[in-house]
């Protein structure tokens, strides 16, 4: 049931929306709703036609609050259909920041992006979403999780097993020990952050597939078992 990421998105933007109505104590009186977040044109406004995204992006950026990611999201379809490469990178590095952001993760505006992004043919936007997925630290997403452990895209690998947490199972350690064995150099990132894992694990089958990391001769810079 882990599996459905438009399950869980639904799941926690209705359990916003129900933390947000008015709830009755056992005798019936009201009870006060959570504050609700102030509006703020700031999220709302869009640069004129003859402005960049950039300064726009990086100002979103800045507060960290995932009501932002509607703009950005606008912006990143933007300039994919007219690139101006001076904004590219703002707009991503705030997509990434504040969707990634733990405090966020939650939120739906995270959720969106996770809905619109998981199964994305581009393979930032999926490492994106994964990342914001992951942010959430629970142990209810690894199943999910791990079906991006074995993606084809380094990047995607790597941001779930960041992801996963808590106690571990026999399909979480093999899957591990596929990404910790194949001789691959791209996967110098995954390698690590599977080696972290299962070093956390800490479990004699995790120490048994930890015994199976492929090392790079020619990667001279790794530091110990991480």
């Amino acid at each position: 049931m882990f599996n459905d990421p438009v399950g869980i998105a639904k799941s926690r933007r209705n359990l916003g929306r129900m933390q947000q109505e008015s709830t009755f104590d056992g005798g019936g009186a009201s009870v006060p709703r959570p504050e609700q977040p102030v509006p703020d044109r700031a999220f709302d406004d869009r640069p004129a036609a003859d402005e960049h995204w950039g300064p726009y992006a990086r100002r979103l950026q800045a507060t960290r609050d995932p009501r932002a990611l509607p703009a950005l999201l606008e912006a990143h379809d933007t300039l994919r259909l007219e690139p101006r490469f001076c904004c590219v990178g703002a707009v991503r590095a705030a997509l990434y920041e504040i969707a990634t952001a733990r405090e966020n993760a939650h939120s739906a505006p995270v959720a969106d992006l996770v809905d619109r992004w998981w199964n994305s043919t581009d393979p930032w936007e999926e490492m994106v979403a994964v990342a914001a997925r992951a942010g959430g630290q629970e142990e209810t997403e690894r199943p999910a999780l791990l079906e991006k452990v074995r993606s084809a895209r380094p990047t995607v690998v790597t941001a779930a097993i960041e992801g996963l947490c808590g106690m571990s199972d026999a399909a979480e350690i093999e899957a591990l020990r596929e990404v910790v064995s194949r001789p691959d150099p791209m996967l110098h990132w995954a390698h690590q952050a599977a080696a972290r894992r299962l070093a956390e694990i800490g479990s004699p089958e995790a120490q048994a597939a930890l015994a199976q990391r492929f090392v790079d001769p020619d990667d001279l810079w790794r530091e110990g078992p991480a």
